[in-house]
């Protein structure tokens, strides 16, 4: 599952096999296999440049979308980070804003650069770097902190908490 994460969380992005393998921790043969069947079965487009095998998904294929959606749910930022999140002490809220919190609920549109999640409480700054840190080396994002006391979260004076709280929250719910 990891391997079609991977792939299909960055639709836009080519990569070659050993990309693949690194950034799995799956054997290049194992991925060679794995990648082989999901050419075969439409899910990925191929093209060798020299003794390169470049892969990325097919975009044209009618389960896609679908596909692409469910991976999202189970792999992507929410679950990376509510994972990586969970251990910290301080955090009474998380939440993804921005760009991904919007495809989580359905706005369509390219893959968002990065990662954007607000905390609030009081944790030790240095841990949540950290753990996004993390976060986005498996995610291949960077993941952008904010984090708010809950005196700044509650607030009605800063224009930014108020946006955030107009905008698209998805609350990191493990957390």
């Amino acid at each position: 599952m990891s391997l079609l994460g991977q792939l299909l969380l960055h639709p836009e992005r080519e990569q070659t096999i050993a990309e693949l393998e690194q950034a799995t921790g799956i054997p290049q043969q194992t991925v060679s296999r794995e990648v082989g069947r999901l050419l075969n079965a439409g899910l990925l487009a191929g093209r060798r440049v020299g003794r390169l095998h470049f892969v990325k998904p097919n975009e044209a294929s009618p389960y896609f979308p679908e596909l692409a959606g469910l991976l999202l749910k189970a792999l992507g930022p929410r679950s990376v980070l509510a994972e990586r999140l969970a251990d910290l002490d301080g955090v009474e809220e998380a939440y993804l804003f921005g760009s991904w919190a919007r495809r989580y609920e359905g706005e369509p549109g390219p893959p968002p650069g990065d990662i954007d999640v607000v905390l609030i409480g009081q944790p030790d700054v240095d841990a949540v770097y950290e753990a996004c840190r993390e976060a986005g080396a498996i995610l291949g994002q960077e993941v952008n902190p904010v984090v708010l006391t809950p005196a700044e979260w509650r607030s009605s004076r800063s224009g930014f908490v108020q946006e955030l709280r107009k905008g698209t929250l998805v609350a990191l719910r493990d957390v």
